[in-house]
């Protein structure tokens, strides 16, 4: 998406949110960042200003490669975003993302041990012919995990990451959800940021439909 189908999406997305009554969620989550800001219904908009051009420079040379066209562009639209659902309580601004190797937090350092443990975990597998479903776990819930860039807080024990790949290009990053209740990463579902966000508004809109 560029500039202007984001700031539209963004702006659907905004509307389709703030329908929702959160009063549950919010009451159980607060703590751990569920909020939704008066501002934000005001607005109808649950995101900020646009990042500036030097922190979003900033933030890839910290990381040591440019960030996805998608993140990117989202990025000068709106530098974070609130709730995005009623698992991932915000998006986190540019200055603050990082990949989860390099992250301090408890829960971030845990789930960095586990995708070391997880890359190697033992086999063989009972019915796992070829050891294709080992090799498959080891690499989706160790390899890529462990080298994976972390855009959101931790909300309901759930994160949302997304995975470089194994060397520097210019394409889009997938991405996904890891949650402990799961366990573990669902799967790379998302070919893209965009896509993820996409998928979120539409399980949204989904789960609203169920319930009228």
């Amino acid at each position: 998406m560029n500039r202007i189908e984001w700031r539209e999406f963004l702006k659907l997305y905004s509307r389709e949110f703030l329908s929702i009554d959160w009063s549950n969620t919010l009451r159980i989550f607060s703590s751990h960042g569920a909020v939704i800001p008066d501002e934000a219904r005001r607005a109808v908009w649950m995101g900020f200003e646009p990042a500036p051009q030097a922190a979003i420079s900033i933030a890839e040379n910290r990381l040591g490669r440019r960030l996805p066209p998608s993140l990117r562009t989202f990025y000068e639209v709106s530098n974070g975003w609130g709730m995005t659902g009623p698992f991932i309580f915000d998006v986190l601004p540019v200055e603050k993302i990082g990949l989860l190797k390099d992250r301090s937090g408890d829960q971030d350092a845990l789930l960095y041990a586990m995708a070391c443990d997880n890359e190697k975990a033992q086999g063989p597998w009972d019915d796992d012919p070829g050891n294709a479903r080992l090799l498959g776990y080891r690499f989706d819930q160790g390899t890529r995990l462990k080298r994976s860039l972390v855009i959101s807080s931790w909300g309901d024990a759930a994160v949302w990451l997304l995975d470089p790949g194994d060397r520097d290009h210019s394409g889009e990053w997938p991405g996904g959800r890891w949650a402990s209740w799961n366990p573990g990463m669902v799967e790379w579902d998302a070919e893209s940021f965009a896509q993820l966000m996409q998928n979120e508004l539409a399980q949204l809109i989904d789960s609203r439909a169920r319930e009228t």
